[in-house]
């Protein structure tokens, strides 16, 4: 049996996975988490196999959970589970020791299919994943790659960035922690793949992303 663990800050995903987890044959949902810290006191506890991890935590970014993980826990199985599908992203994610890589709007049968991949020792990469890389590495790059899509509130961050407002202005401005909106930056310069904030508010100028 296969024992899995989820961290997610969204109950309802949370919910979802379990739901389809216990339907499959020779995998359990036994626990989940809802923050890194909470993933982190649970691991050493539970042991795991395989661990499904979104990247936008409330707490720390997914990415830098995931090298932490992979670090202590080296048998551990982590499986990237997100709604970023940005190639910087997924190879973030897997160069920090991620051994599969999943949008949010996987199927039960790939979500299995992967889960028991990744068990065995292998990776295991979403097929539109796959086909984004392969387009993307052969130079067929298209607008919708080319300009990342922002969520709202990472709109609202990178305008506030631009104004030349500091980490905890804008944690104030828009009721959260200054950790919050260090993740979202580090979100942005993932999602622009640049270095910095300067090369970020470069590049967002250049793709028409600030106002």
């Amino acid at each position: 049996m296969i024992h899995v663990v989820a961290t997610d800050d969204h109950l309802m995903v949370l919910k979802g996975l379990e739901a389809m987890l216990n339907s499959c044959k020779d995998i359990c949902f036994v626990s989940c988490c809802h923050n890194g810290e909470e993933t982190l006191t649970k691991i050493p506890i539970i042991n795991p196999d395989v661990l499904l991890l979104d990247i936008n935590l409330p707490d720390i970014s997914g990415i830098e959970l995931c090298k932490i993980l992979h670090k202590k826990y080296p048998k551990l199985h982590i499986i990237a589970l997100t709604n970023f599908r940005e190639s910087s992203f997924v190879k973030n994610m897997i160069k920090n020791g991620a051994d599969g890589y999943l949008l949010k709007n996987v199927n039960r049968e790939e979500l299995e299919l992967a889960i028991k991949q990744v068990y065995k020792g292998k990776q295991y990469l979403q097929k539109t994943i796959q086909k984004q890389l392969l387009n993307e590495s052969i130079g067929v790059v298209t607008r919708k790659t080319f300009i990342p899509k922002l969520t709202r509130r990472e709109g609202e961050v990178l305008n506030l960035i631009a104004e030349e407002h500091t980490t905890n202005e804008i944690a104030e401005k828009l009721f959260v922690s200054p950790k919050t909106i260090e993740c979202h930056r580090m979100h942005l310069i993932q999602k622009l793949e640049v270095r910095n904030t300067a090369g970020l508010m470069r590049t967002a100028l250049e793709k028409g992303l600030i106002k």
